[in-house]
């Protein structure tokens, strides 16, 4: 017998909040296929933001299809145990409404000592319009993790 959904949400939240890194899979309008890692953050509502350059294959394949796949896993754990999260979902580039709070997730995690500050090149202006590096945000939809009880989906509730 398998664990109820709160216990499957609960390890799916655990994995996302202890992970820096995802990868995420994109393809061309075409179907020609990519995956690359970046280092993520989430929100309270579990949309995960990274930060990527625009020219980046990853990132022109994103702007040309927005469809995307993602898997976040401890590449370190002991053979067997397949402990992770995989799921689809939207990207998108993250814009003026939610830009500083894009900017605020990521440099809470990439800087997480208080003896390091950000510079100020975390600033909105400098992620967005013609920008060189830009946010994009994926909003997660059909998520499933792996482990003991094989492949279950999750639905993240809004706690």
């Amino acid at each position: 017998m398998g664990k109820d959904h709160n216990e499957y949400e609960k390890e799916a939240r655990r994995i996302i909040d202890r992970s820096d890194y995802m990868s995420v899979g994109t393809s061309t309008k075409s179907g020609k296929p990519w995956v690359a890692p970046v280092l993520f953050v989430h929100d309270h509502a579990f949309n995960l933001y990274f930060l990527s350059a625009v020219d980046a294959l990853h990132s022109k394949n994103i702007l040309e299809n927005d469809s995307v796949s993602i898997s976040i896993f401890d590449s370190h754990q002991k053979i067997g145990l397949s402990e992770g999260i995989q799921a689809e979902g939207r990207a998108e580039l993250v814009e003026e409404d939610s830009i500083k709070k894009a900017i605020e997730l990521y440099c809470k995690k990439a800087f997480p000592d208080s003896d390091i500050k950000p510079t100020g090149r975390y600033v909105p202006e400098n992620y967005l319009g013609a920008s060189e590096f830009r946010f994009f945000r994926i909003r997660l939809a059909n998520i499933y993790i792996t482990g003991e009880d094989r492949r279950i989906r999750v639905a993240f509730s809004d706690k």
